[in-house]
């Protein structure tokens, strides 16, 4: 008895651990459903960036839209002062830009637009979030619904996005949209 019980705690328990570890670590990222599209619309702006206030924790999201059909959300910032969010924003390019976490793609038809990307997930492989709304003209748009592929579960909030111009706008280049 003492020896099963040595060979549980030195052999299968840590075998086991590291299974479900591993199985974690390597489970695959989720991938787009949606098509990389140039576009070539002018119902919204790409020479700046779009953003939302969050009231509760007060914070901003910012979000680029690239004529690529590219899109790039930040995380949220801890403040509505848009010149500060900029600057923090600008000091994480560099890093974020490497992060395959926030980067998807979008797409506009009439006045509706629909975006995806990748989120950070638990568990192994990001998941995807899904975005849809109505666009009310080329500065703001209303996100009406958000689907979030590892709960399988649809959200019906509202986030309004502003426009900003933005003369420093990153490129989209990035190592996971082709």
């Amino acid at each position: 008895m003492k020896n099963n019980a040595k060979c549980l705690l030195y052999y299968i328990l840590p075998i086991s651990l590291c299974m479900v570890m591993y199985s974690c670590i390597l489970l695959p990222d989720e991938k787009l459903s949606m098509k990389r599209v140039d576009y070539t619309g002018n119902q919204l702006r790409t020479d700046g960036y779009y953003y939302n206030y969050h009231q509760v924790p007060e914070s901003t999201l910012v979000l680029f839209l690239y004529r690529n059909g590219v899109l790039f959300s930040t995380r949220y910032y801890p403040s509505f002062n848009l010149d500060a969010v900029e600057k923090e924003m600008i000091s994480e390019y560099d890093r974020r830009r490497r992060e395959k976490t926030r980067w998807g793609v979008f797409s506009v038809f009439d006045n509706r637009i629909e975006y995806e990307q990748w989120n950070g997930g638990t568990g192994g492989g990001l998941p995807i979030i899904k975005y849809k709304g109505i666009i009310e003209n080329d500065t703001t748009f209303l996100i009406t619904e958000t689907y979030f592929s590892d709960s399988k579960k649809t959200d019906h909030k509202e986030y309004v996005y502003h426009f900003k111009q933005f003369d420093n706008k990153p490129d989209s280049t990035n190592n996971f949209i082709k």
